[in-house]
C-alpha cells in the first residue's frame, strides 16, 4: 500500500492535510486525484505527529524487529541464523593424557592447594621475627577529676588564706592513644627453628602434590592404555566375526554340494553367534575403558574426544639396580618424607627453646598528651625477660612428644624407601614378563595363522570338518589378542618405574607411537 498526503484550503478553515491510502498499482495522473479527493477527509493539525508516526511504522521492514523472547519466529522468507560452529574433538594421546591429568585431576588440585596453604603459614611463621608495632586507644570518663587534698600548716593558713592545696592528677575526661612496638631479641633458637620447620612442612607439601600428580599420571595413562587394548581387541573381534562368517558360507554352500555335513553348518552357526557375543562383551569393555579415561582427566559426557596413537614395544634398555637407586633419590614421595623428617627435627628444637629465657626490647609513645594523668609517661622504652623455672613437667613431656613424632617420621621413611625400591623392581620383572609373553605371542600367531589357512583348505576340498577352522580361528584371534596385551602390559609397566623415578609426564611424551 502507497500513503499519499495533499492539502487544500477550505473557506473558514485553515490549512488541513488530506490523506488517502492507494493500492500500488499505476493508474493515470487523472484517476488518481480524483481518487485521492473522494477518500480523503480533512484532519487538524494536531493530529499530524500521530499520522507520520503511523507511516514511519508502516515503511520499517518486519524482518528488521528484534524479536523478543516468546515471540513468533522470523518469516519464512527471512535468512535462517547460522548454527553455532561444532566444538573440534579433544585429541587425546599419552602426553595430552598426562598433562591433562595433571591440570584437571581433583585430587592434584586438592594437593597443591594444600601446598599454597603451607605457604601461606611458612610466611606467617616467618613474621615473628620481626616484632610487631601495635596502636592502641582507649577513652576513659571519670565521675570527677582524680585530685589530691593536702592539708596547710595552720600556721600558714592565715597567710595563704587556705586551709588545704589542691593538686589534680588527672582530667575527668582520659584519653590514650598511644603506639606500642616489640622485638624479639634472644627467643632461645624458637623463632629460628618454627620458621624453619614450617618451610620445610610447605616443601614436603608441594612435593606430596608432584607424588600426586604423578599418581593420576599414572592412572590416566593406565586408562589410556586400556583403551587402545580395548579398541584392539574390539578390531580383532570384528576380524574374527567376519571370518566366522565367510566360514559358515563356505560350510552351507559344501552342505548344498554334498561335500560336507548339516553338522558343520549348525556348528558354523553357533560359532558365528558366540563371536557376536564375544564382539559385544568387547564393545561393552571399550566403552567401559573410554568412560574411566574421561572420569580420571575430569572429563564431561558432552567433550567431544578422538583417542589417538596405539600400543607399543618399549625399546629402551632399563638398569633396575640404577633405576632403585635413582628412585630413591628423585622420587616425589620420598622427598616429601625426608622433608618431614627435617620438619620434625626443627619441631624438637623449638620445644628445646622453651628452657632458655625470652628477652624481647619493648617501647611505646603516647601520641595525644593533652589528656593525661601527670602520672602517665609520655613515651617508655626498654626490654622485658622471662623464665619458666617450673611448670610441672609440661616442657619435658612436650620436648619427648617431639621426639618421638621424629622418630616415627624416621620409620616412615625407612618403610617408604623399601617399597618404593621393591615396586620399582616389580615393575622392572613386569616388564621383562611382558617382553617374554610378547615374544611367545607372536610366535603363536604367526602358527595359529598358518593352522587356519591349512583348516581352511582341508575343509574346501572336503577332507577337515567345520571344527577344525573353528578351534583355529579361536586360537589365532587368541594369539593376537595376547599380543596386545604384552603390549598393554610392557608400556605399563615401563611407566610404573617411571613413576617413582619422578618424569613419568616427560617419558610419556617421549615414547608416544
Amino acid at each position: 500500500m502507497s500513503c499519499i498526503a495533499t492539502t487544500k484550503r477550505t473557506p473558514g478553515c485553515s490549512a488541513a492535510l488530506r490523506i488517502s491510502v492507494l493500492p500500488a498499482i499505476v493508474q493515470p495522473q487523472k484517476d488518481q486525484c480524483e481518487s485521492i479527493h473522494r477518500d480523503a477527509r480533512i484532519l487538524k493539525w494536531n493530529d499530524i505527529p500521530r499520522l507520520l508516526l503511523f507511516a514511519l511504522l508502516a515503511l520499517i521492514p518486519l524482518g528488521t524487529l528484534a524479536q523478543q523472547p516468546g515471540s513468533a519466529p522470523p518469516a519464512s522468507g527471512s535468512l535462517p541464523q547460522a548454527p553455532e560452529p561444532a566444538q573440534p574433538p579433544l585429541n587425546l594421546d599419552m602426553a595430552s593424557v598426562a598433562n591433562l591429568a595433571r591440570s584437571r585431576s581433583w585430587a592434584s588440585k586438592q594437593a597443591h592447594q594444600d601446598a599454597k596453604t603451607a605457604d601461606a603459614f611458612a610466611r606467617r611463621v616467618a613474621s615473628a621475627r620481626w616484632g610487631q608495632v601495635d596502636f592502641q586507644s582507649q577513652y576513659l570518663r571519670f565521675n570527677e577529676p582524680i585530685q589530691i587534698q593536702s592539708p596547710i600548716p595552720s600556721d600558714l593558713v592565715p597567710v595563704l588564706g587556705l586551709k588545704s592545696l589542691t593538686t589534680p592528677l588527672a582530667p575527668q575526661d582520659n584519653l590514650h592513644v598511644n603506639l606500642q612496638a616489640g622485638f624479639p631479641i634472644f627467643t632461645g633458637g624458637k623463632i629460628h627453628n618454627a620458621i624453619k620447620e614450617a618451610r620445610e612442612v610447605a616443601h614436603a607439601t608441594g612435593e606430596a602434590a608432584s607424588d600426586t600428580d604423578d599418581d593420576e599420571v599414572v592412572t590416566a595413562e593406565r586408562n589410556y592404555l586400556s583403551v587402545l587394548l580395548a579398541r584392539q581387541v574390539v578390531e580383532l573381534n570384528e576380524i574374527a566375526l567376519k571370518s566366522y562368517h565367510d566360514h559358515l558360507d563356505h560350510a552351507q554352500t559344501s552342505f548344498r554340494l554334498g561335500t560336507a555335513a548339516n553338522y558343520d553348518v549348525i556348528r558354523a552357526e553357533a560359532a558365528v553367534a558366540e563371536q557376536e557375543k564375544r564382539l559385544t562383551e568387547a564393545r561393552n569393555q571399550l566403552d567401559l575403558a573410554e568412560a574411566a579415561l574421561r572420569t580420571s582427566l575430569a572429563l564431561d559426557d558432552k567433550t567431544l574426544v578422538q583417542i589417538g596413537g596405539n600400543l607399543f614395544e618399549i625399546t629402551d634398555e632399563v638398569n633396575v639396580s640404577a633405576d632403585m637407586d635413582a628412585a630413591v633419590q628423585s622420587s616425589p614421595l620420598l622427598k616429601a618424607l625426608r622433608d618431614k623428617v627435617a620438619a620434625s627435627r626443627s619441631a624438637v628444637h623449638v620445644q628445646e627453646g622453651d628452657y632458655l629465657p625470652q628477652i624481647t626490647a619493648i617501647s611505646g609513645k603516647e601520641l595525644v598528651t593533652s589528656k593525661l594523668a601527670q602520672t602517665d609517661p609520655t613515651w617508655f622504652a626498654g626490654a622485658r625477660a622471662s623464665l619458666q623455672l617450673f611448670d610441672g613437667g609440661e616442657r619435658r613431656a612436650r620436648v619427648s612428644q617431639a621426639r618421638s613424632q621424629l622418630q616415627s617420621a624416621e620409620f616412615e621413611y625407612n618403610h617408604a624407601q623399601e617399597q618404593v625400591r621393591l615396586a620399582v623392581r616389580s615393575a622392572y620383572l613386569d616388564l621383562q614378563s611382558q617382553r617374554s609373553e610378547l615374544v611367545s605371542a607372536q610366535k603363536a600367531a604367526e602358527r595359529s595363522a598358518e593352522s587356519l589357512r591349512l583348516a581352511n583348505k582341508r575343509f574346501e576340498v572336503g577332507t577337515g570338518t567345520s571344527l577344525e577352522v573353528l578351534d583355529a580361528n579361536v586360537t589365532l584371534t587368541a594369539s593376537q589378542i595376547g599380543i596386545q596385551q604384552a603390549l598393554y602390559g610392557e608400556d605399563l609397566a615401563f611407566l610404573r618405574i617411571h613413576r617413582y623415578l619422578g618424569d613419568i609426564a616427560e617419558v610419556a611424551a617421549r615414547i608416544q607411537k
